[in-house]
């Protein structure tokens, strides 16, 4: 606030500062006819808009507490400010990382008892053997088993899942093929009518309910200690890299979810020193970097994110 040079000294000497040379510019000093104060940015706003300020309160001494003083809170924020790892101590949760994977609709995995409880295409009474997009299928849902209008995911097992190191029977690749909807209900079968299609439908593929496949997952912290081994890379491929989808031995029964997070690396084991004979253990080799997409009970299926060399089966896995 500007005054004329000759007013300055009636300011300094009603007001509660002895020394002039102690009032620094940005100061606000509120004048009326019957009071001269200092104020806060925040009260000459008030006052500026037209809103009374409240009374002045006196000034405590350093033995009167903390109430009615805003000293202590005005050096936190100051202090604050001055922090430059301030931001370090916030209680606010991290950002979350999410993995964008737009093909899962179209390659899949399911397990033994999933496929017990999936239905078949039959075929239908054209000639045609394949069936293709917006073609009347029959498949075998009868009456109580299917209702007008549900929609099913038609799929094709491509081949059998073993587990590399126990020979036990872990699931099946299946490869995606269409999706249906049930047009027309009978006693034992149904007449679908497919309204999508990836590739031809024979007779002998697969349905099981339609669920919309995720395209965006969100990355979950594994508590549980997670370890295990890469059992399937997808069908007909040779070798394994960044951007493929391959089948792991751990599902959600040992702590994996959608989400989890997991490094690939070749396990360490004991050679013989060709010079002194003796038997050394040589180190684990990381090769990359997993996250999964879809977890069953016992098995599932993970992307490939980063590899410095080819993933082959038999490679193990754990959690960060």
């Amino acid at each position: 606030m500007a005054t004329p040079s000759g007013v300055w000294p009636s300011i300094w000497q009603e007001n509660d500062i002895e020394n002039p040379h102690l009032i620094y510019p940005g100061d606000m000093i509120w004048i009326t006819e019957g009071e001269m104060r200092k104020v806060t940015a925040e009260e000459a706003a008030r006052l500026m808009h037209g809103v009374q300020a409240p009374a002045a309160q006196p000034e405590l001494g350093p033995d009167a507490g903390d109430s009615g003083s805003s000293a202590p809170s005005r050096a936190a924020d100051e202090s604050a400010k001055d922090d430059p790892f301030a931001e370090l101590d916030s209680s606010a949760p991290d950002i979350t990382r999410t993995v964008q994977y737009p093909g899962l609709h179209r390659f899949s995995y399911v397990t033994e008892q999933e496929l017990g409880g999936a239905a078949s295409v039959l075929g239908s009474h054209d000639e045609s053997y394949w069936t293709s997009q917006e073609r009347r299928t029959i498949v075998s849902l009868g009456e109580g088993q299917a209702h007008m209008g549900d929609a099913y995911t038609i799929f094709r097992v491509r081949r059998r899942v073993i587990h590399p190191m126990t020979g036990v029977h872990m699931g099946y690749f299946m490869q995606i093929l269409g999706k249906a909807e049930v047009v027309e209900i009978h006693p034992e079968t149904s007449f679908v009518k497919v309204v999508a299609a990836y590739a031809e439908i024979e007779p002998g593929d697969r349905l099981i309910p339609y669920s919309e496949a995720p395209t965006e997952f969100t990355a979950k912290i594994t508590e549980a200690k997670v370890a295990g081994v890469i059992i399937a890379q997808m069908p007909y491929r040779q070798y394994t890299l960044e951007g493929d989808l391959v089948i792991i031995d751990r599902g959600t029964e040992h702590g994996v979810s959608s989400g989890s997070e997991l490094e690939v690396y070749r396990a360490g084991r004991e050679v013989v020193d060709p010079v002194t004979l003796g038997r050394v253990l040589v180190p684990d080799d990381v090769i990359g970097q997993m996250f999964v997409l879809r977890a069953s009970d016992h098995t599932s299926l993970a992307l490939v994110q980063s590899a410095n060399r080819t993933v082959r089966v038999g490679d193990h896995f754990r959690n960060n």
